[in-house]
C-alpha cells in the first residue's frame, strides 16, 4: 500500500520564504513544486457481504425433518406436494392456483410461477396462501418443479407476520437471515421466532414474536435515530468548551464529544482574556461528526512594540510594509496581536557585513520592548555568498563544497543548509534531503520551527516511499514526528498562512499514518491518521477556496480508507 497522493501544487516558493521569515536569512528551497499524484493504497469494499445459507434448516427442523439428498415422492417434506429437479428455472404451482411464494424469504410472486437466475446451491421455498396454511420445500439446484395441493391438506402450522418501521426502509432479519425490507410480509412456522430491524443511523431492534397456526400479526417498530458526534478546535488551544450549557471539555487537543442528540445545539468556547466565541444552532446529524472551528480573539487584540536592532539604523517591514527605521532610540510600532512577518535590512554603505533578516515573531502582551535584547542582523559568511554565487552559475556541485563549509556556530549556518537542500533536490538526490533538514532541526533554536518540521515532514515521505521497509519506517516516523511539531507551533505563524501551513502538515500526516500502517500493521497509525483527517477537513470547511476541489477529493479517499481501516480494526 505504498502509493500515495501528494498534490502539484506551486507552494515550495512560499515555504522557502517562510522558512526565511522565521529567522533563517536567505533560505533554499525546502518543497518540490510537482510532486506524485497516484491513487490512495486502501479503499472499502463496495457493499458489505450477503448472508449465506439462507436455506439451511433450524436445528429445531433437522429434529423434524430427514436430511434431504435427491427428493422423490417418497421423501417429499409432507405428502400433498412433489419436487421435481430440472432445468435452470424453478416452476412453483399450486391447488388452487393463487398461493404467494417466498425464496429464501423474499415474494417471488404467486402460483403458477417460474421463478429464474437462481444461485446454485440450496433454497428454501414457502408458499403461503390466507386459509390454507403453507408448504416449505427445501430445494437444491438451480431450478426444478414443485407441485402442491392446498385443497385436501391445509399443510403446516404457519402464520403470516407483517413488520412495518419507523422510518421505513429497514433491514429485516429473522431467526438470523435476511427477510427484506420493511414494510415487509413474511410466513412463519407457528411458534417463536427473533427479529432484528436495523437502519444506517439508527439504534437496531432486537424482539421476539409468537405466531399461531395460519394467525396474522402485525409488528410495528419505531427505531431512534443514532447519537453524533462533535469535534471542537480552538486558537488558541486549552479553551473550555460548553454544550447546551453544560461543560463538555477543553481543547488542548481536537475536543471530541461524543453520543450528542441529533438537532440544532448551543455550542460556546472561552478562555481567559479572549472574547468567547458562541453560536446556538450548530447542527449535529444522526451518527456524524460536526466540525467547530472556534477563533478566540484576545480581550485587547493591539499591542505596542518598540523593536531595537544589532547594528543600529535597520530599516523594518511588518507584514511586507515598511514602517521605518529602528534607530538609536528604537522604532515605536502598534500593531494587531499575534504572529507577524518582520523583515530587517542595513544599508551596506553603513554597515556593511550584514545579512538581511526574516523574522516570525508573536506579540501577545499590551507593551513589548526590545532595548535589552536587540533583534541582531547575522554576520555576513564568505563561504555561504561563494556558494550562493555558484548556484547562480549553475555549478551546483562546486557549491555544496562551499556550502558545507560554514560552521555550525556561525549565523549563516542555516540558510547555508537550506541552500543545500535546494541543490539536493535540483540534482534528484532526495533521499539526502531528509537528513540535512533533520540536522537543522535537530538544533534547539530551530526545533519548533513551522516550516522547517513541515518540509522536513514532506521530504521524510517523499524520500521514504521508496527505501526497504525497515529504513522507510525510520524515516517515516522521522517525519510524522516533525509534521506533529509543526502543528504544535503554528502559533508562530503569521494569521493569513497558519490555515493554509495547517491543512499542509495534517495532509502530509495522514499520508504518512497510512504507509507506516502498511509496513508495520501497528493500529496507531490508522488512529493517528484518522485523527490528522478530522483536523485537515475541520479546517478546510473554514477554507473553502484554499484548494482545488480534485486536490481535496484526495484527501477524501485516503481519509475513507483509514476510517475503513478504523472500523475493521477497532480503533
Amino acid at each position: 500500500m505504498r502509493r500515495i497522493d501528494l498534490s502539484p501544487t506551486r507552494w515550495w516558493l512560499f515555504l522557502a520564504i517562510l522558512a526565511l521569515s522565521l529567522g533563517l536569512g536567505a533560505a533554499g528551497v525546502v518543497s518540490p513544486a510537482v510532486a506524485a499524484d497516484e491513487a490512495p493504497a486502501a479503499a472499502p469494499p463496495a457493499a458489505e457481504a450477503t448472508d449465506a445459507g439462507r436455506g439451511t434448516a433450524s436445528a429445531a427442523e433437522t429434529a423434524k425433518e430427514p436430511a434431504q439428498e435427491e427428493t422423490t415422492e417418497e421423501n417429499v417434506l409432507v405428502p400433498q406436494g412433489t419436487f421435481e429437479k430440472g432445468s435452470d428455472v424453478l416452476v412453483v404451482e399450486s391447488r388452487p392456483a393463487g398461493a404467494r411464494v417466498f425464496v429464501d424469504g423474499e415474494e417471488k410472486g404467486v402460483t403458477p410461477l417460474s421463478v429464474r437466475d437462481l444461485a446454485d446451491g440450496p433454497h428454501e421455498v414457502v408458499l403461503y396462501l390466507s386459509g390454507r396454511g403453507a408448504y416449505r420445500q427445501a430445494v437444491s439446484g438451480r431450478g426444478g418443479r414443485i407441485v402442491v395441493d392446498l385443497e385436501s391438506n391445509k399443510g403446516l402450522g404457519v402464520g403470516l407476520v407483517t413488520v412495518t418501521s419507523t422510518p421505513p426502509d429497514a433491514r429485516v432479519d429473522v431467526d438470523g437471515q435476511k427477510a427484506g425490507l420493511s414494510p415487509l410480509e413474511v410466513p412463519l412456522e407457528s411458534g417463536r421466532h427473533t427479529l432484528h430491524i436495523s437502519k444506517t443511523g439508527f439504534k437496531p431492534v432486537d424482539l421476539t414474536v409468537d405466531v399461531g397456526s395460519d394467525e396474522r400479526k402485525e409488528v410495528p417498530v419505531a427505531l431512534v435515530a443514532k447519537e453524533g458526534a462533535l469535534l471542537v478546535l480552538s486558537n488558541p488551544v486549552g479553551a473550555d468548551v460548553t454544550l447546551d450549557g453544560k461543560p463538555a471539555g477543553k481543547t488542548w487537543e481536537p475536543l471530541v464529544v461524543k453520543d450528542v442528540a441529533p438537532g440544532l445545539h448551543a455550542v460556546r468556547v472561552s478562555k481567559d482574556g479572549y472574547r468567547p466565541w458562541e453560536k446556538a444552532d450548530v447542527e449535529v446529524r444522526s451518527d456524524h461528526s460536526t466540525s467547530v472551528l472556534a477563533a478566540l480573539l484576545p480581550v485587547r487584540d493591539y499591542t505596542w512594540v518598540r523593536l531595537y536592532t544589532k547594528p543600529a539604523g535597520a530599516r523594518v517591514w511588518l507584514d511586507g510594509q515598511e514602517v521605518g527605521v529602528a534607530g538609536a532610540d528604537g522604532l515605536a510600532v502598534k500593531t494587531s496581536k499575534g504572529a507577524h512577518s518582520l523583515r530587517f535590512e542595513v544599508d551596506p554603505a553603513v554597515s556593511p557585513g550584514f545579512q538581511s533578516l526574516q523574522a516570525a515573531m508573536t506579540f501577545s502582551d499590551d507593551d513589548l520592548d526590545f532595548r535589552e535584547n536587540p533583534i541582531a542582523l547575522p554576520p555576513i559568511d564568505e563561504n555561504y555568498t561563494n556558494g550562493l554565487s555558484l548556484i547562480e552559475r549553475g555549478q551546483k556541485e562546486e557549491a555544496l563544497g562551499f556550502l558545507g563549509r560554514v560552521a555550525p556556530e556561525h549565523p549563516s549556518y542555516a540558510p547555508a543548509r537550506l541552500a543545500v537542500v535546494g541543490v539536493l533536490r535540483d540534482l534528484g538526490r532526495v533521499r539526502d534531503i531528509p537528513t540535512e533538514l533533520g540536522t537543522l532541526v535537530a538544533r534547539p533554536e530551530y526545533q519548533n520551527n513551522p516550516a522547517l518540521n513541515l518540509a522536513l515532514g514532506y521530504w521524510s515521505l517523499v524520500a521514504g516511499r521508496d527505501l526497504p521497509d525497515t529504513d522507510a519506517v525510520a524515516m517515516l516516523s522521522q517525519g510524522m514526528e516533525a509534521l506533529d511539531r509543526a502543528v504544535q507551533s503554528m502559533d508562530l505563524v503569521p494569521a493569513d498562512q497558519r490555515d493554509v501551513l495547517t491543512l499542509k502538515a495534517n495532509y502530509y500526516a495522514g499520508m504518512t499514518a497510512e504507509i507506516l500502517f502498511d509496513l508495520t500493521g501497528e493500529k496507531k497509525h490508522v488512529k493517528k491518521g484518522s485523527q490528522a483527517w478530522e483536523v485537515f477537513f475541520a479546517h478546510a470547511e473554514n477554507n473553502p477556496k484554499a484548494f482545488e476541489e480534485t486536490w481535496i477529493e484526495k484527501a477524501r479517499r485516503h481519509r475513507q480508507s483509514l476510517a475503513f481501516l478504523a472500523k475493521k480494526l477497532g480503533g
